[in-house]
């Protein structure tokens, strides 16, 4: 999950102000709703964990998420810091509050080594520090959305322009590929028409190398064998690197195959059948505007790719 800069530093005032040993923030991951993950934090603290993650009811921070109500621990009752799950070793931490951000975002909790220093006045305060923390999470993700719409647009036409431009089937795969891999950023991308052709382009040193493998190169019992069998889509997050899973032949150039996504491809034309198997960079989710918006446009590209020479 990336940080952005300007929760961090906002964090970082939060702990400035409320003059807590550690100020954490944790928001609900993307992918399971009842987990909450460290997203930032500010503390004095060596010993934090900053993998932490924490289920739904699971301690403080857990149980101020599922039951949408803060805690206000003027006195921590000499507990160990580690049941706060963030904290590696016991900080002998003695006062805290936990609030709810709204719309089920996640926790923020400051806490300190002192006892009574947290009044209700102060849980007011944090409670409006959380408001914020939520508009300026709101705000990027309009803006992150927003910048998702123009590039795709940006996508299509490039796409377009190379159906007009371009003669050769060899041309033409190879200016879909490299549009692709620019426009979304992604590690690698691969395209094959069953029992003939087989391209791929992929990330090595910052350079993109563009690659036509002879077709007996391709292993059907590969991911994109798969979908090719069964003309099914498949996602996946995290593709480990062994002998049964790889995107076309255990010895293929691919590294760091995140975010996996391969789309089947028939043309009722020619009744050929093909796939398109393209894999983001590590932490770059897949947006559902830009899955969508790819199978339609791969879905274009192989009709086109048969009118090519």
């Amino acid at each position: 999950m990336k940080i952005l800069q300007r929760i961090y530093e906002f964090v970082e005032l939060i702990s400035n102000i409320m003059e807590s040993y550690t100020t954490s923030l944790f928001l609900t991951e993307e992918t399971d709703t009842e987990s909450l993950v460290l997203y930032s934090f500010h503390s004095l603290s060596g010993n934090i964990k900053k993998d932490c993650k924490v289920r739904s009811g699971e301690g403080i921070i857990g149980w101020v998420f599922r039951e949408q109500k803060s805690v206000l621990a003027s006195y921590f009752d000499k507990r160990d810091a580690t049941t706060l799950k963030f904290y590696e070793k016991d900080e002998d931490i003695k006062s805290l509050v936990a609030i709810p951000l709204p719309k089920n975002y996640g926790v923020l909790c400051v806490d300190s080594k002192k006892s009574y220093v947290f009044t209700e006045e102060k849980e007011k305060i944090l409670r409006q520090m959380s408001q914020i923390i939520v508009s300026i999470i709101d705000t990027e993700k309009e803006i992150n959305e927003k910048n998702i719409l123009e590039n795709l647009l940006i996508l299509s036409f490039n796409i377009n322009e190379t159906i007009v431009n371009t003669i050769t089937k060899n041309e033409f795969s190879k200016e879909f590929l490299q549009i692709l891999i620019e426009r979304l950023n992604l590690e690698a991308v691969v395209f094959v028409d069953e029992e003939k052709f087989l391209y791929s382009i992929y990330r090595n040193k910052n350079k993109n190398i563009f690659k036509e493998f002879p077709y007996d190169y391709f292993d059907q019992y590969s991911l994109l064998g798969w979908v090719l069998k069964n003309k099914k889509q498949l996602f996946l997050e995290k593709v480990s690197r062994n002998e049964k899973s790889f995107i076309i032949n255990k010895d293929e150039p691919f590294e760091n195959v995140n975010n996996f996504l391969c789309i089947p491809l028939t043309s009722k034309k020619n009744k050929n059948s093909g796939a398109l198997a393209l894999v983001k960079k590590a932490d770059d989710k897949w947006n559902p505007k830009e899955k969508k918006t790819i199978i339609l446009l791969s879905k274009l590209f192989f009709k086109e790719y048969f009118n090519k020479k």
